[in-house]
């Protein structure tokens, strides 16, 4: 257990690591597993300390044998700009501990091999790290930046796909580079990434549903850009969300199918009628009114509050 932002963190250690240390042990290379240990503690606590800096709730850490999982309550509710912070000062770290290591060796306490061993061990899982599949650092740097310039839903889609296609690489890496035998330790890593990637996309939808609700109550945009958008009258609230952009403000303009503008629309009140009243199949152009659109506005049923893995 250790303590952050006034808070207990629970502090956990992945089976797939306690399998690297005891193989650490049986070859009789256990000094250097433990280095590995403190250098992947370290980069995950620069995590822990960029999550408290940006006010995020934290939950759980778990260490893996190539980084961690830093569990947080900000799970696609949070702004991108702060998503890269977290996410890239994990790496930063390895930056100080290399640049320590070189002092030490200056100034005699270390030798040329354990100085050499060091930051070749920082810079393996540092660059590991920094590959673009999910949830490494890289893979959730890259959703982040692209939802500076793509629709949200569409940025969770991609880098889902491009995760589960890079781990499988990698799976196929660990059987065909080896001249005989198998990379145990590379095929468990792919294993473990894929299918990450395959419970992230199982879970994808509640990701988003997350990011619409916190959109209605306006949390995430204060500061964002303001973009005018055009949408079809004739399409649903439900297709209509999943064109927002996380990182903007949108003004919609509803047309017609013959592009002719029928009136305007805030991204609120678009929002407060799917998300908060649950209306997904009520047509954007009904939200305006009727003298806008020629036809009285459609008033559905009630709908209740009840949110389902596959409404969006």
């Amino acid at each position: 257990m250790n303590r952050a932002g006034g808070k207990w963190v629970r502090f956990q250690i992945h089976p797939l690591f306690w399998l690297v240390i005891g193989s650490g042990v049986w070859t009789g290379y256990f000094i250097e597993l433990l280095t590995l240990f403190v250098v992947v503690l370290v980069h995950e606590l620069g995590h822990l300390a960029a999550a408290r800096a940006v006010g995020w709730r934290i939950g759980s850490l778990e260490l893996l044998p190539f980084g961690g999982v830093l569990r947080v309550d900000e799970w696609g509710t949070a702004p991108a700009r702060d998503e890269v912070v977290v996410a890239l000062a994990g790496p930063f770290q390895h930056l100080f501990m290399i640049l320590f290591s070189l002092l030490f060796y200056r100034a005699g306490f270390w030798s040329e091999h354990w100085t050499g061993y060091f930051i070749q061990a920082n810079c393996m899982i540092a660059g590991f790290n920094l590959l673009p599949i999910y949830p490494l650092d890289g893979g959730k740097v890259l959703q982040a930046t692209m939802s500076y310039f793509f629709p949200y839903r569409l940025c969770i889609t991609f880098t889902l796909l491009l995760g589960m296609g890079l781990s499988a690489c990698l799976l196929a890496c660990a059987f065909i580079l080896p001249e005989s035998g198998v990379w145990i330790h590379l095929a468990g890593i792919a294993l473990f990434l894929l299918f990450s990637n395959i419970m992230a996309w199982r879970q994808k939808n509640f990701q988003y549903i997350r990011f619409l609700l916190s959109r209605a109550g306006n949390r995430t945009t204060k500061a964002g850009r303001r973009r005018k958008r055009s949408v079809q009258g004739d399409l649903t609230l439900k297709g209509a969300v999943k064109q927002l952009y996380k990182e903007t403000v949108h003004e919609w303009e509803v047309r017609d199918r013959h592009g002719r503008v029928l009136g305007s629309l805030s991204e609120q009140l678009l929002l407060d009628a799917c998300v908060n009243k649950g209306l997904h199949h009520l047509k954007v152009k009904e939200l305006l009114p009727k003298s806008d659109w020629g036809r009285p506005i459609h008033t559905p049923r009630k709908i209740g509050h009840t949110y389902h893995r596959k409404s969006f």
